[in-house]
């Protein structure tokens, strides 16, 4: 598979892309948007992976830029990100992406991110990497939440 990740830390960049390697994948490093704009040329590509914040053209501009390009609209666009703070994520969000992973995260999240994002639409799992957790999360809260209405009552 190939794999564009664009990055503007170096060292997060050669880690992440030799780890990627590891899998049989061939990565495509890119500093910031700008420069992997130009990298989209050298090969296709099977999925972007880009940090949100970077000199030059930060990802929420290369994945504009990549979403206006006929030949790339279709590449799936996965977003990591050092940053978890509402304000990164709700921007991210509203770019239309189609994965978020903080680098904080487990690599295995990543990976399944991956897959599920290279994985024919027709064939994926109903939901994406991680939301099953969120909901489960969700349903326990709202359990809890019930429990408490009920015995508040008595």
């Amino acid at each position: 598979m190939n794999i564009l990740l664009v990055d503007d830390e170096p060292e997060y960049r050669l880690l992440l892309g030799n780890f990627l390697e590891t899998d049989g994948n061939v990565v495509y490093l890119a500093e910031h948007g700008e420069d992997a704009l130009k990298k989209l040329d050298d090969a296709p590509m099977d999925i972007i992976i880009s940090d949100v914040y970077m000199p030059v053209m930060d990802g929420l501009k290369f994945h504009k830029a990549v979403r206006a390009t006929p030949r790339f609209e279709k590449i799936p666009f996965l977003f990591v990100s050092g940053y978890d703070d509402q304000h990164t994520i709700s921007a991210a969000k509203q770019s239309k992406l189609d994965g978020f992973v903080r680098k904080a995260r487990p690599m295995s999240e990543l990976k399944a991110w991956i897959k599920y994002l290279t994985t024919p639409i027709d064939k994926r799992p109903l939901t994406p990497p991680g939301e099953e957790q969120r909901q489960t999360q969700r349903e326990r809260d709202r359990d809890r939440d019930r429990d408490r209405s009920i015995r508040s009552k008595r």
